[in-house]
């Protein structure tokens, strides 16, 4: 098969059909939610990159020799036998200049799941460039978020990884607090559930430029979630 994918990630994304699928769907398509019309552009702008997600291995290309199918084998395994994480709610919270939605507490599993995706599947990264430094900020980043960009390609994982979904951002303070006044109200019946990480998303990033293509493997499971390969979607 030919490999048509520039770059890879492992995300959590929503359950599709969800309510959480449908808001981000809603969010990230176009509804403002009462917003300010140019407000709301410029909010989710960056994260609708990806759409309604969180990092759990970072964006990377594919290291020379290995295939998407040989990750997708190595991800069903992992996803196999690992247990579902969760927390006991996803509250609003400020990070990085953007509104985000991350567990306040009770993160010890979601932790150790996005330290078990980092570390096992690096060996499918292909070693940084000139370029990948250069497109990052080194200068702001602290002396560790530093040697884990050159150990895994990516800053803010393992000790310095923060569990997160991106709404909007990067915003001011005073624009921030408006967007997530405007969204609270849509949110707050899915967010009065335990938030759980069902399953992993395997993302690929086409040639083309355009839209992710994403994958689903669910946890604890011995086989594909049956939402088809990255090429099917």
């Amino acid at each position: 098969m030919t490999d048509c994918f520039r770059r890879y990630a492992i995300y959590w994304t929503p359950e599709p059909g969800s309510a959480f699928d449908a808001f981000g769907s809603a969010w990230f398509g176009g509804e403002n939610f009462g917003l300010d019309p140019a407000l709301a552009e410029r909010a989710k702008r960056a994260p609708a990159r990806y759409g309604l997600h969180a990092t759990l291995k970072a964006p990377f290309r594919l290291r020379e020799g290995m295939t998407i199918e040989d990750m997708q084998r190595a991800l069903d395994a992992f996803c196999k036998v690992r247990r579902v994480p969760q927390a006991a709610s996803l509250p609003f919270m400020r990070h990085q200049r953007y509104v985000v939605l991350a567990p306040g507490d009770e993160t010890a599993a979601i932790d150790w799941l996005a330290a078990e995706c980092v570390t096992h599947f690096d060996r499918f990264r292909a070693p940084l460039t000139g370029a990948d430094r250069a497109a990052r900020e080194i200068d702001t980043m602290t002396g560790r978020e530093r040697a884990y960009l050159e150990d895994f390609g990516y800053p803010y994982v393992l000790s310095a990884f923060r569990f997160h979904i991106s709404l909007a951002g990067p915003l001011e303070r005073g624009d921030g607090e408006a967007v997530r006044r405007a969204l609270e109200p849509h949110l707050a019946p899915i967010l009065r559930e335990p938030f759980r990480i069902d399953a992993l998303t395997l993302l690929g990033e086409p040639d083309d430029g355009k839209a992710w293509r994403a994958r689903l493997i669910e946890l604890g499971r011995a086989a594909w979630s049956g939402r088809g390969s990255l090429e099917d979607r």
